[in-house]
């Protein structure tokens, strides 16, 4: 059949087929079918969150709210208002294909029959009266589980190739907004679906799950297969709550403030320890061997002596050998401990350095130091302090202009390269404490590891030739273990 120019455009969104799909905005069937069944399904929402109300009442809200957020039991287990606004594309489809009444319920009692959707009592309901598409929509998604999916292939602005990363199945999904922003081995929460041919994500979760976060979801993978030959979209749906609850945990932690903190796992907290000494050169002498890098000798050179040869102003660096999870770097700088006169501070970046080094100058000087003072410093305060403002941009653009030295470059690159291949022998949290070089013995710790690769090949994205550096190390440590020195 001819459409004319000034027909209502076929894909249903109400617009005249001159300015919809005429105008080249869409040119395959495949796009044409998306385009009217999108229309079609955000009619039929529309159309089933009424009837849901009208079934089961208002309260069907809060009852399917409850269950969603796997029924928080106070204040601290309920989400807030930003992450329940962040969920809301996850819940509303939840709701309408997904969630059952339980009659059982002793928190809400509402009208509707128990076990049944709200798309499957509407299809009941309404029967011959439902359009084509209505019946093809709840026909693919009604019961269908939430899942993750690993990201396989992109095409910004068309769309995506996934793999469920529990089952294993496949599919491609037109997705336009989507595929602007996601890359390949991200992970993604929601319902991917085939409607009449046509691959559509009807309920995706707003946050992208980095790759990073693939090895506790082939944990949970493992722990719903147990013993079973393959896992099964029933076998989600019987899992729902289980698969939900892992992907709220980490979103949860994706979107929870930073912590940041030292070398030795302890959150970043400045300090300024302050005492009065006796005399500047016992304590020296005294506190000179906390530098594990530079002997007395070494540090008296840099010191300011007065007329007798004696201490009056030096700086004594408190360092150890070694640098955990760094082999390329040889110490560790713990904090600074200054002399001038007979005041003595030290400067520290966390609560438990800072109890540490009261200890130890008091156990040193005994009698001959007095503490006066311990102030926690604010972070702006101390990296202005460090670094001054005006000198930022200047000391920044240094920087950028001394990486471009070739011999720079290549020093850097050393470093790198005895990093990663350093890292194929570090006992990692995320592989239960194996190395990578034990984890790819395995399917399970072989996919782990590439997961982490492939995330670990993003990092640097601001610095070109860093990144650089850091992806030909990934590249290297991959060879080593085996893997394709792709990264994605």
């Amino acid at each position: 059949m001819q459409i004319g120019r000034n027909d209502p455009c076929p894909c249903g969104n109400g617009r005249k087929y001159k300015k919809c799909c005429l105008s080249g905005n869409v040119t395959t069937s495949v796009e044409l079918r998306y385009r009217r069944l999108s229309a079609a399904h955000d009619r039929l929402a529309e159309r089933l969150m009424k009837y849901a109300v009208k079934t089961f009442g208002k309260d069907i809200f809060s009852c399917a709210l409850n269950e969603f957020w796997i029924w928080p039991e106070d204040d601290k287990e309920a989400p807030d208002s930003e992450c329940m606004d962040r969920q809301r594309p996850l819940f509303v489809p939840w709701l309408l294909f997904n969630w059952e009444y339980d009659e059982f319920d002793e928190d809400f009692k509402l009208n509707g029959p128990p076990d049944r959707t709200v798309a499957e009592l509407y299809a009941m309901d309404k029967g011959t009266q439902l359009e084509p598409m209505e019946l093809a929509l709840i026909g693919a998604v009604n019961r269908k589980p939430y899942s993750l999916w690993e990201v396989l292939k992109v095409e910004p602005g068309k769309g995506i190739s996934l793999r469920d990363a529990l089952t294993g199945a496949e599919i491609s999904v037109e997705e336009r907004s989507g595929s602007r922003y996601v890359k390949p081995a991200d992970i993604l929460f929601g319902r991917a679906v085939s409607v009449e041919g046509v691959g559509m994500l009807i309920g995706l979760a707003a946050t992208v799950i980095p790759p990073r976060n693939k090895p506790e979801i082939i944990q949970l993978r493992n722990q719903i297969k147990a013993g079973l030959p393959s896992i099964t979209d029933q076998d989600l749906y019987e899992h729902d709550v289980e698969i939900r609850a892992a992907f709220l945990d980490i979103d949860e932690r994706l979107h929870r403030p930073p912590q940041i903190c030292n070398t030795d796992g302890d959150p970043i907290e400045f300090h300024k320890i302050i005492y009065a000494v006796e005399s500047p050169e016992e304590a020296f002498r005294k506190l000179a061997s906390l530098c594990a890098t530079d002997g007395k000798a070494d540090l008296r050179e840099t010191a300011e002596i007065d007329a007798d040869g004696q201490i009056r102003r030096v700086e004594i660096p408190w360092n150890r050998k070694g640098y955990k999870g760094k082999p390329e770097f040889t110490n560790t700088l713990m904090g600074t401990i200054r002399i001038d006169g007979r005041k003595l501070s030290v400067e520290v970046n966390s609560a438990e350095r800072a109890k540490k080094i009261r200890k130890e100058i008091q156990k040193r000087l005994g009698m001959g130091v007095r503490f006066k003072a311990d102030r926690i410093l604010e972070l702006d305060a101390m990296a202005a302090s460090v670094i001054p403002e005006k000198q930022k941009p200047e000391r920044s653009a240094e920087q950028d202009e001394l990486m471009q030295h070739p011999e720079i470059q290549a020093h850097m690159a050393e470093m790198m390269k005895r990093h990663w291949e350093g890292w194929v022998n570090m006992k990692l949290p995320a592989l239960g404490g194996k190395t990578p070089k034990q984890a790819v013995k395995t399917a399970d710790g072989r996919e782990a590891v590439e997961a982490l690769s492939a995330d670990a090949a993003r990092e640097r994205p601001d610095d070109p030739v860093m990144g650089d550096l850091n992806r030909n190390g990934v590249r290297r440590a991959r060879e080593i273990l085996g893997l394709s020195k792709s990264v994605k």
